[in-house]
C-alpha cells in the first residue's frame, strides 16, 4: 500500500517558477528572495535538479532561436484533434471484424 506522504518528484505549487530558478541562478535576486529560494532548494529535491539544468542556460543571441515549422500533416492531425474530427478512418483488422 502506497502512503499519503510520499513524496512525488515534480513541481508543486510552493515551487518558485523557473523564471525564479533561473534568476537565482545568474543571482538577479533580492537577498531576502535568494535567500528564501536557497531554503527552498534544500527541501525539494525538484528545484534542486531544476537549477543544475539551468545552470546550463544561456540567452539566445537575438534571431538565433526560431521555433521550427510545424510539418504540414502533423498540424491537419492537430487541428483535426482540435476540432475534434478524425482525419483518419482507421479500418477494423479482419481477426476483430464479426460475419
Amino acid at each position: 500500500m502506497v502512503s499519503s506522504s510520499v513524496n512525488c518528484f515534480a513541481k508543486k505549487v510552493t515551487c518558485p517558477s523557473s523564471r525564479r530558478l533561473l534568476e537565482y541562478c545568474v543571482r538577479a535576486l533580492a537577498p531576502q528572495v535568494e535567500q528564501l529560494v536557497n531554503c527552498h532548494l534544500h527541501e525539494c529535491d525538484f528545484c534542486g535538479a531544476e537549477v543544475q539544468l539551468l545552470a546550463f542556460h544561456t540567452d539566445p543571441v537575438k534571431g538565433e532561436c526560431r521555433t521550427p515549422a510545424i510539418p504540414i500533416n502533423l498540424r491537419v492531425l492537430a487541428e483535426a484533434l482540435l476540432h475534434q474530427r478524425s482525419p483518419v478512418r482507421r479500418r477494423t483488422p479482419q481477426w476483430q471484424q464479426t460475419s
